[in-house]
């Protein structure tokens, strides 16, 4: 079954989880980037990353890099590129052994008419959620689990990313109601 990493937002945590993973013996692309232009030096991208860590070629790791920190609709827009969805689904077919780490969210439009979540569906996938264990975390974390266990998309693991940091009562307290979420949606 192809494994998706999705986070709850943006800068939750999904490359640091898919690193982890790497150095566990794991597999890990990202089919879509956006931000190239944002980087001093391109090697501190999330694909390039994944590219050296796994002595990998760009082409095995990655589909589309676009130049803007944006959505990948509106990123593939502004570069004039237009993501087609068929190449996108036989990218990730060829690679369905490994973890596939998504651009954000799961709601994310990847074209106008095309989400995240629509991907996943298609595909079958089961999810891995990455939350960045902040404030407002707790909101966008059940909201996410709650549309993929109504879309009956298995949800293979929950990691809370503390971003290096001692846990706070707060950041406890989201870990304690998230996981309590996510394990009631299991039974």
């Amino acid at each position: 079954m192809i494994t998706y990493i999705i986070g709850t937002d943006t800068d939750a945590g999904k490359t640091f989880y898919g690193k982890s993973l790497i150095h566990k013996g794991h597999q890990v692309i990202k089919p879509i980037e956006t931000g190239r232009d944002s980087f001093e030096d391109i090697s501190e991208s999330d694909v390039y990353g994944y590219c050296h860590l796994q002595n990998l070629p760009i082409e095995v790791v990655n589909l589309y890099f676009f130049k803007q920190p944006l959505s990948p609709h509106l990123a593939s827009e502004r570069d004039g590129i237009t993501i087609d969805k068929k190449r996108l689904l036989t990218f990730i077919e060829t690679h369905k052994e490994c973890f596939i780490e998504l651009a954000g969210g799961l709601m994310v439009p990847i074209t106008r008419d095309y989400t995240q979540l629509d991907l996943i569906k298609e595909t079958k996938g089961q999810v891995d959620l990455v939350v960045g264990n902040k404030l407002g975390c707790i909101n966008h974390a059940l909201l996410t689990l709650k549309t993929l266990h109504q879309e009956k998309i298995p949800i293979r693991n929950v990691f809370i990313n503390n971003y290096g940091k001692s846990e706070t009562p707060m950041m406890l307290d989201n870990k304690k109601v998230i996981l309590k979420y996510w394990h009631s949606l299991c039974k």
